[in-house]
């Protein structure tokens, strides 16, 4: 393969060579000879003597920044300089040590033939423009062509949330051709440093850390052919000291002063109530500001395990309450009714009996046990 780009490079050059030697002929030269930039080069392929290949890009990028990674929506922004290298023997225009320059700058405006490079999880995309177009393309005299350009994206992350606040999340950045299938356009990274992180990036994010980046393929098969894919993985672990100390110390403390109830006199009833009522609510606000930040999803999370037994001892705690204040009621219910049986005066027993010969009947006073009623002895 480098002998054949080597050899498309001299031949190429030898029509370039005349006397153009500055960047202008040397452009102009290449761009109006019949370059069509609506075709792409031709490849090679070694194994098969006289046939073309794909066209082979080397693909690197430089991470400049992540940040906003949203957990509702999940998505996430990156900035970055997206760099891809390919070889075009119909702009090759000289040899080494010819005196020409080594390499030539085009403007954004002057149309090449370039791949059409997509990022696969993409939502949106910007190309800064400020102050002028942020785009490089660099032509080197062997044909070889360096294309650079700054861009911000916001890229699809879908999370699996089961541990969170806990958690770590795998997120990708997938590149891929639009129309050319394998047969066209093999995308590969390059060979040293791939991926490029700006300094200090790893613990810049403000929720999550940068653990690990790596790259793989992810060459797709569809119904219209098979395309050429690169994939960037992103490891991100959350940040755990922001929720230790907006969560789980506060509602640790709600649970606490729920229980200090336990050591209130039993009949202390407004402090009792007010101390379960307020710790409950504050504990369910909490709750459903916890959700409110992230999507609802059909299974449990961490987060709800959590939440959910804080508002179950809290609950647990105002139950208890409720059952001392119901028994220490009834307790002294039967204590007021001992007192008042104890204090009544006695019943008089009117008992008639025979009064001898005359008749008469005599009346006795006795008092009465128990559930014992007025009788009368005749």
């Amino acid at each position: 393969m480098t002998r054949f780009l080597k050899l498309a490079a001299l031949m190429t050059a030898l029509f370039v060579q005349s006397e153009a030697n500055t960047d202008t002929e040397i452009i102009n030269k290449l761009l109006n000879r019949g370059y069509d930039w609506r075709v792409r080069p031709p490849g090679t392929n070694l194994s098969l003597p006289g046939a073309h290949g794909p066209v082979v890009v080397n693909v690197n990028m430089l991470i400049r920044s992540i940040s906003k990674i949203d957990d509702v929506n999940m998505e996430y922004s990156v900035q970055l300089t997206f760099r891809e290298s390919w070889v075009d023997g119909r702009l090759a225009y000289g040899l080494p040590n010819d005196g020409k320059p080594d390499f030539l700058i085009l403007s954004a405006g002057q149309q090449i033939w370039m791949p059409d490079s997509f990022f696969q999880n993409e939502k949106q995309a910007q190309k800064h423009m400020i102050d002028k177009p942020n785009v490089l393309i660099r032509v080197h005299k062997d044909g070889n062509i360096l294309y650079s350009v700054r861009i911000s994206m916001v890229l699809s992350c879908p999370m699996h949330l089961q541990y969170y606040p806990m958690d770590v999340q795998t997120c990708h950045i997938d590149l891929a051709s639009y129309a050319y299938t394998t047969d066209d356009i093999e995308y590969k990274w390059k060979a040293t440093d791939p991926v490029q992180l700006k300094t200090g990036l790893e613990s810049s994010l403000p929720s999550f850390q940068l653990n690990n980046v790596s790259t793989t393929y992810c060459t797709s098969k569809t119904n219209t052919g098979t395309y050429s894919c690169l994939r960037t993985v992103l490891t991100l672990k959350r940040q755990f000291s922001y929720y230790l100390l907006q969560l789980y110390i506060p509602s640790t403390m709600l649970v606490i002063v729920s229980w200090v109830s336990f050591w209130l006199p039993r009949t202390a009833v407004p402090a009792r109530v007010t101390l379960g009522v307020t710790t409950l609510l504050t504990m369910t606000t909490q709750a459903s500001g916890i959700n409110a930040k992230l999507p609802p999803v059909s299974y449990s999370k961490a987060i709800d395990i959590w939440t959910g037994s804080c508002l179950t001892f809290i609950f647990g705690a105002l139950l208890e309450f409720a059952f001392v204040t119901y028994m220490a009621s009834r307790d002294q219910a039967r204590k007021k009714q001992k007192k008042s049986t104890a204090s009544h005066p006695p019943d008089v027993q009117i008992s008639r009996a025979l009064a001898g010969p005359t008749g008469n009947p005599r009346l006795t006073s006795t008092p009465l046990v128990g559930s014992e009623k007025v009788k009368i002895s005749g």
